[in-house]
């Protein structure tokens, strides 16, 4: 069956097909390299500038927990093969603390220093769906519509065993797992879902470079014509292969699609493996290219640096100047649409997340206080205590601490009801956002007592049941400082993520005839430095944020 699928693959993709979608990569690579290289040097810019009139932020007193090095999650699944094979193999899955997920033939093999992986799964820009049976009919009906086959005629689908997830990405394989307890399988779906969430997917941290690059993908699809909304996630390599690849299907595919014949089976077999060879040559393309493309920049930075740092003060100084006749021009339209608009509002959000992230944080500090510090007894030794730390570590991802997260879930109605007023709110993120916030400002409390514990087993501490008992008391006040802080922090981002969104709607159609003029008043080599929309973004914001510092100092 095999070679008979390959040997039908040169019919729809032939040899001009194949130059066809060659040159088309060779040309997006281009379009790309150059808004990145040209995003990178403003990216840089602004990063200097933006150094060099950064605000203090907030003080906090807590010490912050360095990045985890153990495991989120790990035990046996059952996970189905590649390509040629489909059965379910048991594996055993780490997850690891940046949310990549190994996998081994055995927990033998996971234990050993040098274990010997099977593969690696990151879950950047993956969905997962916990009933995989569901999920594969509803892409397989939409895949034949798209082939032009009759849906009646469609086969019946692989059907998997109860507790089969799915781990979907529109473009790269998907993965099937079974965890045939169901307590387990619910535990590892909501480990997926999180490991989906969080994975980063850039290997490069560099803000400069996730800003520039970010901005070149966007300015590569318009210049393809491709507007709207586009999700993407993974490493570099494979964000660019995405955007390639969804261009080759705009573009090419369906010539592709009408060309193919035969039975359903046949042809969604002969489909998968011309997309397999696309694939290839996409990676072929991208792997040296991005490697170029980053060995350039690399070399840049040094060369470029103490040169823009040079010119940011008189940058720093005209944009100043811009903002201030900005702010002159447009506030008498601001203030009256923020009144109309926004002010009304802003106490009913504020009501709707106060009370509940009041609560959860102080169920935050009774269960450090009582249950996770409050329970704990010191040890003699230093190596036990660090081995005993291990337990307190676990705690703010424990199914105890649900009882804190759950208090800030209560938001999920009213918030949503205010979705006529502000249709961008989308409630859950925002409660994640929550349970992010009460989860690291708890585990940094617990981090804060473990150092100041340590530190005074260091100096030959003898009496720790006392000295415990002292730091707990001295970290707990700390730690509601710092939930305090963490809180206003909360309403500020979470009040603007709800009302920028329809205020912007609002307000730039209505200054748009201010800004254009003092836009083309900035002199053509300082435009690609001075964006006037990006100014006045900034001015609407701060404009934002002391309506909201007064609402929230009246509800205190």
């Amino acid at each position: 069956m095999v070679d008979t699928i390959k040997s039908m693959i040169s019919s729809p993709l032939d040899s001009s097909t194949t130059d066809e979608i060659k040159n088309l990569i060779k040309t997006i690579l281009a379009t790309f390299t150059t808004n990145y290289v040209k995003q990178y040097a403003l990216s840089l810019v602004k990063q200097i500038m933006d150094d060099a009139s950064a605000e203090p932020g907030p003080e906090w007193k807590l010490m912050e927990r360095p990045p985890r090095t153990d495991t989120y999650m790990e035990g046996y699944v059952m996970k189905e093969g590649g390509f040629f094979s489909k059965k379910l193999n048991k594996r055993y899955f780490v997850v690891r603390p940046d949310y990549m997920i190994d996998y081994y033939v055995s927990e033998e093999e996971a234990k050993k220093e040098k274990g010997k992986k099977k593969g690696t799964i990151s879950l950047c820009g993956y969905y997962v769906n916990d009933d995989a049976n569901n999920g594969l009919i509803q892409r397989l009906t939409k895949l034949a519509e798209k082939m032009g086959v009759d849906v009646s005629g469609l086969p019946k689908p692989k059907e998997y065993p109860a507790n089969t997830m799915e781990l979907h990405h529109s473009r790269r394989q998907t993965y099937y797992i079974n965890v045939p307890d169901t307590e387990e399988f619910k535990k590892w779906c909501q480990q997926m879902r999180t490991c989906a969430w969080r994975a980063y997917g850039f290997k490069n941290r560099d803000p400069v470079h996730i800003a520039a690059f970010e901005a070149a993908i966007r300015e590569t699809r318009y210049k393809l014509g491709r507007w709207g909304y586009w999700s993407y996630g993974g490493t570099e390599e494979q964000v660019l292969s995405d955007l390639i690849s969804d261009e080759i299907d705009w573009t090419v595919m369906g010539k592709v699609y009408s060309k193919l014949n035969g039975s359903w089976t046949v042809r969604n077999a002969v489909r998968n493996q011309v997309i397999k060879a696309i694939d290839k040559m996409v990676l072929a393309g991208v792997t040296p290219a991005w490697k170029a493309m980053e060995g350039a920049v690399n070399e840049l930075r040094p060369k470029i640096e103490p040169k823009i740092k040079e010119i940011v003060e008189p940058i720093g100084k005209a944009k100043l100047e811009v903002m201030t006749k900005i702010k002159d021009a447009c506030m008498s339209v601001i203030n009256p649409l923020l009144k109309e608009h926004v002010v009304p509002h802003l106490s009913k959000v504020v009501a709707c997340i106060q009370s509940p992230m009041v609560d959860a944080f102080n169920e935050s500090y009774r269960l450090f206080d009582e249950e996770v510090i409050g329970k704990f007894a010191p040890k003699d030794s230093v190596d036990e205590n660090k081995k005993e730390f291990r337990n307190l570590d676990y705690f703010p991802h424990s199914w105890k601490f649900y009882t804190v997260t759950q208090k800030t879930d209560v938001m999920y109605d009213p918030l949503w009801a205010l979705h006529i007023i502000f249709d961008g709110i989308y409630p859950w993120s925002l409660i994640w956002e929550a349970h992010d916030t009460l989860r690291e400002k708890l585990d940094n409390a617990i981090y804060t007592y473990e150092q100041k514990l340590l530190e005074a087993q260091g100096k030959e501490e003898k009496d720790m049941k006392a000295c415990s008992d002292k730091m707990r008391a001295l970290v707990l006040d700390d730690f509601k400082h710092d939930g305090t802080q963490a809180r206003v922090l909360y309403y500020r981002d979470i009040i603007k993520e709800i009302v920028m969104p329809p205020f912007n709607k609002l307000v730039f159609p209505a200054v748009e005839t201010i800004l254009e003029p003092l836009n083309s008043a900035i002199p053509e080599p300082m435009q690609q430095f001075l964006d006037i929309n990006e100014m006045f973004q900034r001015i609407v914001e701060g404009v934002i944020e002391d309506s909201i510092s007064t609402v929230l100092s009246d509800t205190k």
